[in-house]
């Protein structure tokens, strides 16, 4: 089946297809993407006016590619209120070399340098494939945690296995049983 372009737009309701006939929903923010925490069978339709009283569980970025290609298909566009684009919550950005240098920004340019504590909970800034992004909304709603999401946690110590992995160039599994990192 071939896909129409599409043109990104803020408002804009995307439609994901995750897997066995299910869809989510996400919004175009400026930047990121909102995903709704709300999953549905594909041949039930909703009114975009419905879809965006829903819950969002998470912001990210995505590839543009993604959208403008139509993998990702957009079935509407709502304007952003004011009130939306303020609940975007910050991202954080941690350096690989210094898990000390930190910085939290938001969606309308402001940002600040942080101590690495006041970025739990937040997401950190990346760019997420389809992939990733489908397996990450499958994990969500199966109330599986993800590895994208685990290992790219806020590190807070020296002594954080993804800290040294990183330092020394090794590859970090993770173990979904015990949930924890570990060095093969």
């Amino acid at each position: 089946m071939k896909r129409k372009k599409q043109k990104i737009r803020e408002g804009a309701i995307i439609k994901i297809d995750i897997s066995d006939n299910r869809v989510v929903f996400a919004r175009q923010f400026s930047l990121d993407i909102g995903v709704y925490d709300f999953v549905s069978k594909n041949e039930n339709l909703h009114s975009l006016e419905e879809i965006i009283t829903k819950d969002i569980f998470c912001y990210c970025a995505i590839y543009d590619s993604i959208i403008t290609s139509g993998i990702f298909e957009i079935i509407g566009n709502i304007p952003l209120t004011e009130a939306e684009i303020e609940k975007i919550p910050p991202k954080f950005h941690q350096e690989l070399g210094n898990y000390k240098d930190c910085r939290i920004f938001w969606a309308d340019g402001r940002e600040r340098k942080v101590w690495p504590e006041e970025c739990v909970g937040l997401e950190r800034s990346s760019v997420w494939g389809m992939d990733s992004l489908k397996e990450r909304i499958q994990d969500y709603f199966s109330g599986k945690r993800n590895f994208d999401v685990e290992i790219s946690r806020v590190i807070l110590y020296e002594d954080d296995p993804r800290y040294v992995a990183r330092e020394n160039g090794l590859k970090l599994k993770w173990d979904f049983e015990k949930r924890v990192f570990y060095v093969p």
